[in-house]
């Protein structure tokens, strides 16, 4: 039994010590490594340079981009681990389909907020609330 794909996204901070004239090549790795892995690529966008509200690995600018794919869910750990073997990268967040997200929550935005104080005091309480497993 065939099963269906699902079309997920994948934000992902680079070093901003690559090379701007690099950034293409490395999208193109990012995209084969998606479609390796049996997905294919829905949209996309260019990474771009981004001040960060707060340093991630002593770095106060980053590149940011995304990708949307498709893929079976049996594929995307592999897309991820892929993803995560490249050691340019700062930070990445995969977003599941059936997600309801509201902006002040995405976890895109959680590097860029401006207020970082007030966003970890809201999840240091969301951890609190939530049951132990």
């Amino acid at each position: 039994m065939e099963r269906e794909n699902k079309t997920y996204e994948i934000n992902y901070l680079m070093t901003p010590l690559l090379p701007e004239d690099k950034l293409a090549e490395e999208t193109a790795v990012l995209r084969k490594v998606i479609e390796d892995n049996k997905g294919f690529v829905v949209g996309e966008d260019q990474p771009k340079t981004q001040k960060l509200s707060y340093p991630i690995k002593k770095f106060d600018r980053a590149y940011y981009g995304w990708f949307k794919f498709s893929a079976g869910v049996e594929s995307v750990d592999d897309i991820k681990k892929g993803f995560n073997k490249n050691e340019k990268f700062c930070e990445l967040w995969l977003l599941k389909p059936g997600k309801k997200i509201s902006p002040n929550s995405r976890p895109d935005t959680a590097p860029l907020c401006r207020n970082r104080k007030a966003y970890l005091r809201k999840k240091r309480k969301k951890l609190r609330s939530s049951p132990n497993k």
